[in-house]
């Protein structure tokens, strides 16, 4: 009698146990993709680069290095220029695809892992803000490589329309597929929620729309795209002329304009015509006002003229017309109430002076009218749509402030 005690508390304290296992709720399995530059990107350079000046080829065959994000490396002036060379890519019109600079090997480290974009520059850990939304996925019992995977990218590239060479977006694609599968299989089977923020939505959009109707109500039980530029943004034309620092501020923009431009990238992020409209001015200049549908002039004029072709057989076919619904259920969680460059105005007809902003609504990267393109098209037709408009909202405090993770909390339990 005196051993039955400790047999019954034994007892009693496994089918405790066993009754929490069994109410504890079960996690969809959640793949996140990043936006635009939030992920690493290794290089090496082979005998095949020819740097500008020596200092650019000093790596040449030492194996791979941190290309992007080094921070403490680009706060010295002199690395810009090689980070700027090291980081270009080169469209062939023969070959009808992006490609890096000749010499120039790259890779994203990490997929299918959270740690290549929680911290870009793993050196300096307070420069995230994938991070913050991670820790809060974590309280709620996802664990990395368990039911949280990471789909990080190349974010100089992007995809084609079907028919056409991509070869890096082609092999994303393939990736992020087997991530999903494997991603569901870890979790007998259940269907993956995935989420995405900003360009990263993009990305994602294109990937479902692709795959067999079957496969996505096999495989994804929501898409929840956050801060997502469904028809492009009026600074992704901005950032075509005075550059794009990446986040970076004691780096020029103007530095990085060459690399920028030769991004295939940048070419998705212009306004498309059914968001903006055809004939809203998004540019003005002395002579000439540009709107979504004069997009071929605008490049012209800016000297950018070798963007034409691409952008017309490889951007306008995908983003030139409405959207269509990824066949699975959507919620779409965007910020409102922030100035965001609206309208461009330069005083003259020349591009290289700073010209003044005009601000419209949105979250302060993307347009109000490019945040709900996709609004009225997908809430019809009997499709499971639901978009989230979060007042004075910043683009990246979404995935930072309380009262927005929690919205994309709930949205992502609603798997259930």
């Amino acid at each position: 009698m005196v051993m039955a005690i400790p047999l019954l508390l034994a007892q009693l304290l496994l089918a405790v146990a066993l009754a929490a296992v069994q109410a504890a709720p079960r996690l969809h399995p959640v793949v996140l993709v990043p936006g635009y530059a939030t992920n690493e990107l290794d290089a090496r350079l082979t005998e095949l680069y020819r740097p500008s000046s020596p200092c650019c080829g000093a790596r040449k065959g030492e194996g791979w290095f941190r290309l992007y994000l080094n921070y403490s490396a680009l706060q010295d002036p002199a690395n810009v220029p090689c980070f700027a060379e090291q980081m270009r890519s080169v469209y062939d019109p023969a070959a009808d695809d992006y490609s890096n600079v000749a010499g120039v090997e790259t890779r994203v480290p990490f997929f299918g892992s959270t740690q290549a974009f929680r911290y870009p520059d793993p050196d300096r850990k307070n420069f995230s803000y994938m991070s913050t939304f991670i820790e809060r996925l974590e309280k709620m019992g996802y664990r990395d490589g368990e039911t949280m995977f990471g789909a990080p990218y190349d974010f100089r590239y992007a995809a084609a329309p079907v028919g056409r060479p991509s070869r890096v977006g082609d092999a994303f694609f393939w990736a992020l597929k087997s991530l999903v599968e494997r991603a569901s299989g870890l979790n007998g089977g259940r269907p993956v929620v995935i989420v995405t923020h900003s360009f990263g939505g993009l990305l994602a959009h294109q990937f479902l729309v692709r795959q067999p109707l079957a496969w996505r109500r096999r495989f994804v039980g929501r898409f929840v795209p956050i801060a997502a530029p469904w028809g492009g943004l009026v600074r992704g034309m901005q950032t075509l002329v005075s550059g794009n620092n990446l986040g970076l501020p004691f780096i020029d923009p103007r530095a990085l304009l060459r690399q920028g431009r030769s991004q295939q990238s940048s070419l998705w992020r212009l306004p498309s015509p059914a968001a903006f409209g055809a004939a809203t001015p998004l540019v003005t200049t002395k002579s000439r006002n540009y709107s979504a549908g004069d997009m071929a002039d605008y490049l012209v004029a800016i000297g950018f003229g070798e963007a034409v072709g691409p952008y017309e057989s490889r951007v306008l076919p995908l983003f030139g017309r409405e959207l269509p619904h990824p066949g699975v259920p959507v919620t779409s969680v965007v910020g409102v109430g922030v100035g965001t460059p609206e309208r461009i105005v330069f005083p003259g007809d020349d591009f290289d002076v700073t010209p003044f902003v005009v601000a419209g609504d949105g979250d302060g990267v993307v347009n109000l009218v490019s945040a709900v393109a996709v609004e009225t098209s997908w809430s019809h037709g009997g499709e499971d749509f639901r978009m989230v408009k979060v007042s004075n909202m910043s683009h990246n405090a979404l995935l930072v402030d309380d009262r927005a993770l929690e919205i994309i909390i709930r949205e992502i339990q609603r798997a259930d």
